[in-house]
């Protein structure tokens, strides 16, 4: 797993139980640390559920055309599955202007390596917004390294 120093110590020095939704302020540095959590606990921990309901408004604002916005435990169930079947690894994680992003490789049995880009805009300390873009890796790729 590729990842910064920064990131390193923002994930493993952050320990906290408590939920950040509904939304209050918090500093850029609050941010960035509760951005991390969320990385840790979604992508790395595959703890999805956790993840929603610690970091995300019940009524975010989808833009997945094939998703809807806000959430519900039926809706989580799904993509809990998905992400426990699936092999994630972290490209570059980042945050900056209330925004953060993840982009990595997620590897899906019977489907070709893509990559993924999530978005994530936050109000004061929870998700508000989430946009993604993910492009599948061509069987015969122009550039050997396309996409990671």
């Amino acid at each position: 797993m590729k990842l910064n120093f920064l990131t390193l110590v923002c994930i493993t020095s952050i320990a906290s139980a408590e939920s950040f939704c509904p939304s209050r302020a918090a500093t850029n540095q609050e941010q960035i640390d509760i951005f991390y959590q969320f990385v840790r606990k979604f992508y790395i921990q595959k703890n999805v559920p956790l993840a929603f309901s610690d970091h995300f408004s019940r009524t975010y604002i989808e833009h997945n055309p094939a998703a809807s916005s806000g959430w519900n435990e039926t809706s989580i169930t799904g993509l809990a599955a998905f992400i426990a079947a699936a092999k994630l690894e972290i490209i570059h994680a980042g945050f900056y202007n209330n925004t953060g992003y993840v982009h990595f490789r997620e590897d899906v049995e019977g489907a070709p390596p893509t990559a993924v880009v999530d978005i994530l805009k936050f109000e004061g300390t929870c998700v508000v917004e989430h946009w993604d873009v993910a492009q599948a890796k061509p069987v015969n790729p122009a550039y050997p390294l396309a996409l990671w």
